[in-house]
């Protein structure tokens, strides 16, 4: 920590403004100190795909830096953030004389992977399995990036048709049946989970599919 306090730059960020871009080079990472961003992806058709949101403490770019390669998604923020900017080869300066670093990063990615692994199986069943997925995820990112009131989710629905790629129709129709139950309370722009265990407990095996 004291070696990468010599070379980083601090950054910061207005809400919905650019973090790193899709496409455009990728040589330095960026750790968030302070604030939410947005990370999302477009496909060549130009549709975009809400991959999910990172909470500080946190990391972004440093898939594009360790491979050598272009970004493979854009980050903005959401909030005012604030960044300690890493360049490539102060930070395989630090990996060289700290292997554990590069251990960490490791474990990191291995657990991204697990994720998105679990994330494909919910998103291959039905919207109510992809919905439950995307709750629970955020939920336990902002109850460990110590957010207030972590069970009250920023998300409208458009917000959950971009992260689920299904129609606004399918997400209403969703989100009643959940409210019907009492899983969660809906608002034009956030989502309240009432209760999280039923909310994970739900079989989809009838479930609808979309």
């Amino acid at each position: 920590m004291r070696e990468a306090l010599k070379v980083v730059t601090e950054r910061n960020f207005q809400p919905d403004e650019l973090v790193v871009e899709q496409d455009a080079e990728g040589e330095a990472l960026h750790l968030v100190t302070t604030g939410v961003v947005r990370v999302s992806r477009s496909s060549l058709g130009g549709r975009e795909r809400v991959l999910g949101d990172i909470y500080a403490p946190g990391v972004v770019g440093e898939t594009a830096v360790l491979a050598h390669q272009e970004r493979s998604a854009s980050v903005r923020a959401l909030t005012p953030v604030r960044t300690l900017m890493l360049h490539r080869e102060h930070f395989e300066l630090i990996l060289r004389r700290h292997p554990r670093v590069l251990w960490n990063l490791a474990e990191m990615l291995a657990r991204r992977v697990t994720f998105l692994n679990d994330e494909l199986i919910a998103f291959g069943q039905n919207t109510e399995a992809a919905l439950t997925h995307v709750f629970a995820n955020l939920y336990r990112q902002r109850l460990a990036a110590g957010v207030p009131q972590p069970e009250v989710l920023p998300l409208g629905t458009q917000d959950i048709m971009a992260r689920t790629s299904s129609s606004r129709e399918t997400v209403s129709r969703v989100l009643k049946r959940l409210e019907a139950h009492n899983i969660l309370e809906v608002s034009p722009r956030s989502v309240t989970l009432l209760d999280l265990a039923a909310l994970e407990a739900l079989s989809f095996e009838g479930a609808e599919t979309d």
